[in-house]
């Protein structure tokens, strides 16, 4: 099936209320797994790249291997440059084949974080590249603020943010973390809700590591089309690796097999709890 771009996808998920999982991945082991779990779920799947994992792999060596494995697949497959905070970076995965971007300018002020959107929505949507972009702010290494409210997104700005920018997802902070959750997710669905009421784009959950299955459920119900899943492929592959090092009679090659199915694992799990199995057909 041919590669697509996130707008095609995540409207569909919208208009029939699932999600899709987008999986941050770096290695060959985890694209394995990933894409291994979307065509035995038959589900469509988004494929992430961030700008950390140049250290282990340029981003187009990257864009070559997965798109070519993507054009192999069955399902539909995109391509995304996730918290991408430099337009230079945006241009490069362009190039080289990427079916999406998301721009990170949400430590800006509003009309900053306008401008910048408005500038990659100009270049991308000349070539059929679908852009997210995010509003509010969605903490790190698992801590959630003592005050959260002035990191939720704001819903009259997320209303004005969408218009004036045009982007085709809008990622919402209502009370996750990026990485394993210390202390127990507040979520705001209320505020979820609200935003769904005046953002007629997709809505996308960051930091959907370690929440439970009603949470996902939850916020998928009231507009959540898209949830970034990163830490806990890691925690999957962490597990196989942990739990095979001292079997002697295993190569190299079957430890990242068995990495590959932990993976491939945790990715049917999510894929399950975001009732997105069968929607590739």
């Amino acid at each position: 099936m041919a590669l697509c771009n996130l707008e095609s996808m995540l409207l569909k998920a919208q208009k029939e209320q699932y999600a899709v999982g987008s999986f941050d991945i770096f290695n060959i082991e985890m694209l394995k797994g990933v894409l291994g779990a979307a065509e035995e779920t038959r589900s469509p799947v988004i494929v992430a790249y961030g700008e950390a994992f140049e250290e282990l792999l340029p981003m187009e060596s990257f864009a070559r291997t997965v798109i070519d494995m993507a054009q192999r697949a069955t399902v539909p497959v995109a391509v995304h440059l996730d918290h991408a905070v430099s337009f230079d970076l945006i241009v490069r995965a362009v190039h080289c084949g990427f079916t999406s971007v998301m721009i990170d300018a949400s430590d800006k002020s509003l009309e900053d974080n306008i401008e910048i959107t408005r500038k990659v929505v100009e270049v991308c949507r000349a070539l059929n590249v679908s852009v997210e972009a995010e509003l509010g702010h969605v903490s790190g290494l698992g801590t959630l603020y003592e005050s959260d409210e002035h990191i939720y997104t704001d819903v009259q700005q997320a209303k004005y943010f969408t218009e004036q920018t045009q982007v085709d997802a809008l990622a919402v902070s209502i009370g996750t973390v990026h990485g394993v959750h210390k202390e127990a997710p507040r979520l705001n669905l209320k505020r979820l809700k609200e935003i769904r009421a005046v953002v007629s784009q997709p809505l996308v959950l960051h930091g959907g590591s370690g929440l439970s299955e009603q949470d996902f459920r939850n916020t998928i119900i009231d507009g959540i089309c898209k949830v970034n899943i990163y830490t806990d492929l890691t925690l999957a592959a962490l597990d196989s690796i942990r739990n095979s090092a001292m079997d002697m009679r295993l190569s190299y090659i079957d430890q990242c097999v068995m990495i590959a199915d932990a993976v491939k694992r945790e990715a049917i799990r999510k894929m399950k709890i975001f009732g997105c199995c069968g929607k590739a057909d």
